[in-house]
């Protein structure tokens, strides 16, 4: 990208999106954030709120790419208020996205597993979507309406984003080192990936301004009954310590899927790059988390 050219990361405040402003900014590349707190908003961190009318947000001169990770992404909140978060993952995402593609600007979406039912495993960009949370309904509703902007967007799939440190890895270790019992899921899933490689993708994609669906995934599924049972053997904790418990007999939620996996054959033919081994990436984790 030349030197006048610069990525729009819509949602700063996020996981992903402060990831990205740290990693293209030590890359050299000039970089733009939107939040919705005042406090933070500054000469390079403009205000936009998906809750407000998004009609009124101007782009920044020069901006070439945008990467949307603003979104709702709690499962329950979407469920239990299905109106309110539609507007914002929905409405104003789509008509934010216009807004970007009407000026020029290449976009990538940020989208999920959850656009799948979860029955299969590594499933494909072009299976048909099969969303059963409202979640996953207002990603993949996002996901239909951009096929209008054609070569102008494209949609980043994700299964688990693993950060550097894990605040839930963090809680399982510090009872574990107490001789206190924890009861991780048995019938819930992941197929992490981290976020490092998450960026290093995004960036792929937005320099090359290549279009379509990409799909970013773990190797395979693992319980976060095993993973609890992995960090106990890492740390020199007896097994006996964690048990399992069914979702069910914690919390509701719409759908809990036996599958998260997701092919990735685009981003490893195009980049030439695959996330680590699961495992690798959960053991990375715990060392980072341990306090």
């Amino acid at each position: 990208m030349t030197c006048m050219e610069s990525y729009l990361i819509i949602g700063s405040d996020s996981m992903v999106g402060n990831a990205l402003i740290e990693y293209l900014s030590r890359a050299g590349e000039k970089v733009i954030g939107t939040t919705r707190r005042h406090e933070a908003v500054n000469a390079t961190n403009l205000y936009l709120d998906l809750a407000d009318d998004v009609e009124m947000f101007q782009c920044p001169d020069g901006v070439t790419v945008a990467i949307v990770c603003a979104a709702v992404t709690k499962i329950e909140y979407c469920r239990l208020n299905p109106v309110e978060t539609a507007q914002i993952n929905v409405q104003s995402t789509v008509a934010l996205v216009k807004k970007l593609v009407e000026n020029g600007v290449f976009v990538i979406y940020l989208s999920t597993n959850q656009v799948f039912d979860g029955s299969t495993p590594h499933r494909n960009p072009d299976d048909s979507l099969s969303p059963i949370t409202e979640y996953g309904r207002q990603k993949a509703e996002v996901e239909r309406q951009f096929h209008k902007f054609n070569k102008s967007v494209a949609i980043v799939r994700f299964s688990k984003i693993m950060p550097s440190i894990s605040p839930l890895f963090s809680a399982w270790i510090e009872g574990l080192k107490n001789g206190q019992t924890i009861h991780p899921f048995s019938d819930m899933y992941m197929a992490p990936v981290p976020l490092t490689y998450v960026t290093s993708v995004l960036r792929f994609v937005g320099d090359l301004r290549l279009s379509g669906i990409w799909q970013v995934s773990g190797n395979q599924d693992i319980s976060y009954a095993d993973v609890a049972r992995f960090i106990a053997r890492i740390i020199g904790k007896s097994e006996s310590l964690v048990q399992p418990i069914l979702v069910s007999q914690s919390i509701h939620m719409e759908s809990v899927p036996s599958h998260t996996t997701l092919n990735i054959e685009r981003v490893r033919e195009n980049f030439g790059i695959e996330p680590p081994d699961v495992w690798w990436i959960v053991k990375n984790t715990l060392f980072s988390s341990i306090k």
